[in-house]
């Protein structure tokens, strides 16, 4: 295999350039590493925010029961 003016200008630069070949290996292991860290973080929301949230709720419809109880004595 002959060198091609693109091979001759690169190998000049060091090793900066990189071949399609490790450029679909790089993309393919920074899909999985995207997958992984939504994954972890989409648990952490699961577990931890989930409950919390709830809870928020439950205080939300208590308050709300009680100023309607509130209001329901005090207009009628």
């Amino acid at each position: 295999m002959t060198a091609t003016n693109q091979h001759i200008r690169n190998s000049g630069r060091g090793n900066t350039h990189q071949t399609s070949h490790q450029y679909r290996i790089i993309k393919g292991l920074a899909k999985v590493a995207g997958w992984i860290i939504g994954l972890i973080v989409a648990l952490i929301v699961w577990v931890i925010l989930r409950p919390i949230f709830r809870g928020v709720g439950y205080v939300i419809t208590i308050l709300t029961m009680i100023v309607i109880i509130f209001w329901l004595l005090t207009n009628f």
